[in-house]
């Protein structure tokens, strides 16, 4: 008995550290030549140049489960180009030591643990809206049970109307009180809610780079998201444009605080 209970207490002690420890850092370092690399603000912006485009990426920031990138596209061939968000596609490595190799000459192996496309602004704001639609639709239905509730309340005062005794009386009212700061935390999580919602579908409908017809001499720029690799050390970014592809590598580096 006394060794499942050592053994309980050190799962629980177990749990609480996991749960009280933080969260990794992650950032990345750009493996690019120096002379087709410009920092700004502490921001490196690594310029890829083909004869019909231009690719332009900086990395951003680290952000729940997204790595946040800075990219603009330039189109120079001749004819209109259309930019989407899955012309952006990664693949994210984890470098394992070759055997019989020496890692002091760079010899590593490579194993593909994730790869896919930046997250789609389009089928993000929708998921948004749905997400609003699904508060407001609560909120409605809220309203209308705190309204049933609030008629059911008025017949029972009037039923209790001089029948009551003291302790009755003053417990009828600790309840409508507490029905009360229900419905006033309930109103504030849901305009909470509806304010974090629109300025997430705000980011997304100004900052994210979306789909965009570019005429010849044409560019756009915005932010684009892919999803977090946590394990991974190298991850390489793919940009299509004007039938060209521009490659992009960084090390992903993780701190632990």
């Amino acid at each position: 008995m006394k060794t499942f209970k050592g053994c309980i207490l050190i799962i629980i002690l177990f749990m609480v550290a996991a749960a009280c420890s933080p969260e990794p850092v992650f950032r990345l370092q750009s493996e690019h030549a120096e002379e087709n690399m410009v920092v700004y603000r502490g921001m490196e912006y690594l310029i890829s140049e083909g004869e019909r485009s231009t690719a332009i990426l900086a990395y951003y920031r680290h952000m729940d489960n997204l790595v946040i990138m800075d990219l603009e596209v330039i189109n120079y061939s001749e004819e209109h180009v259309r930019f989407e968000p899955s012309d952006v596609s990664f693949k994210a490595y984890m470098r394992k030591f070759e055997r019989g190799g020496n890692p002091a000459k760079g010899e590593w192996e490579n194993k593909l643990l994730a790869d896919g496309s930046a997250l789609d602004p389009e089928q993000t704001l929708l998921n948004i809206d749905k997400r609003r639609s699904e508060v407001e639709a609560r909120n409605r239905t809220n309203s209308v049970l705190e309204g049933i509730s609030a008629s059911l309340n008025l017949v029972s005062d009037i039923s209790a109307a001089g029948k009551e005794t003291a302790s009755e009386q003053t417990a009828r009212e600790t309840q409508r009180t507490r029905e009360a700061i229900n419905r006033a935390e309930r109103r504030e999580n849901f305009y909470r809610n509806v304010s974090s919602l629109s300025e997430q579908r705000a980011y997304w409908e100004t900052e994210a780079l979306r789909v965009t017809d570019l005429q010849p001499g044409e560019a756009i720029a915005g932010e684009i998201s892919l999803p977090l690799t946590e394990d991974a050390l190298l991850l390489e970014i793919f940009v299509q444009i004007a039938g060209e592809e521009h490659l992009f590598q960084y090390i992903q580096r993780k701190f632990i605080p």
